[in-house]
């Protein structure tokens, strides 16, 4: 790609309706959201969330990628961040800021996900989710993880890849997320949310 075509492909920054880059979010994640532009128009859709992914690893290893905004913590739950929100609401990046205890509910996804671990290391639990006759799910508890810095991983939208995501360290937890799914109009409509059973 050519650096006129680089810069006619840059992503925007924010508007007044709260897409496109924060002016606090680095270049290295307008860079990315321009390489998850590309993925997206170039990629069979159940290849996007590997490459997204894939494409995520240079930039956890990086000190300088989150400004200290985008690293505020709140003492009741874990914190999210928008950094960059497509102007097409094909997907929007975040950071989320997690304290010691800070746990997610157990849940699927309504869209494709990539994960990435910046700091610290969380736990992600992993369950089965069958349906029973009358259609409920019951999520039972399969394996529980222990991530490290650089480690990444995706999801697919449903019910396949349910999990739980928590800091069970004395240190703060940062995880850098891509949902293919607009989150500034509606934030929470990402998650599935269910009840887990004894496994």
């Amino acid at each position: 790609m050519s650096n006129d075509e680089r810069a006619a492909s840059s992503p925007s920054p924010c508007t007044d309706d709260g897409y496109g880059a924060r002016p606090e979010t680095r270049d290295a994640i307008c860079a990315f959201a321009a390489r998850i532009e590309e993925i997206l128009d170039s990629l069979p859709r159940s290849e996007v969330p590997g490459a997204v992914a894939e494409a995520m690893k240079p930039l956890l290893a990086d000190p300088d990628l989150l400004d200290e905004a985008h690293c505020l913590c709140q003492p009741e739950t874990y914190r999210r961040h928008v950094l960059y929100a497509d102007p097409k609401k094909r997907f929007t990046i975040l950071s989320l800021i997690w304290r010691p205890g800070q746990v997610t509910p157990v849940h699927g996804h309504r869209s494709w996900g990539a994960v990435g671990v910046y700091e610290g290391c969380p736990n992600v639990a992993l369950y089965d989710c069958p349906a029973d006759e009358g259609g409920e799910r019951h999520p039972v508890e399969k394996s529980d993880v222990t991530c490290a810095p650089g480690d990444t991983t995706f999801v697919h939208a449903g019910y396949d890849d349910v999990h739980k995501i928590y800091n069970g360290t004395e240190e703060r937890v940062i995880t850098l997320h891509v949902y293919g799914r607009d989150l500034v109009e509606d934030p929470e409509s990402i998650n599935l949310t269910l009840a887990a059973t004894a496994s």
